[in-house]
């Protein structure tokens, strides 16, 4: 199976929606481009609907501090909030070095996937 999101024609709606968050964080499309590890007519292209890597998604959904989901589909929503809430909740219950494993598995999950 291709790495590359299963895209039969452009998304121009997904397109617009990267294009609208990175407007509101204030970010040039060169600048996103760059914090993204990609080229500005990359993103220009994908901001135009044109297909992408998930790995590329994910890099732009944590520099746009939003979910993939939010990205793709347009699920913007308290879910977000809510699991912030959440996760953050249970981090006033642990430990340091409880919180300190979590974030060791965390980041290797990351380095994974």
């Amino acid at each position: 199976m291709s790495s590359k999101a299963q895209i039969s024609k452009k998304d121009y709606e997904r397109g617009l929606r990267i294009a609208d968050r990175r407007k509101e964080m204030g970010l040039l499309q060169d600048e996103l481009a760059h914090r993204v590890g990609i080229g500005r007519q990359a993103l220009s292209a994908i901001e135009n609907g044109g297909d992408f890597k998930v790995s590329v998604l994910r890099k732009i959904a944590v520099v746009l501090n939003c979910s993939t989901d939010e990205l793709l589909y347009g699920v913007f929503s308290s879910i977000n909030e809510e699991m912030q809430d959440n996760i953050m909740n249970e981090l006033k219950r642990m430990s340091k070095d409880e919180i300190k494993k979590w974030l060791y598995m965390l980041r290797a999950v990351n380095d994974i996937s």
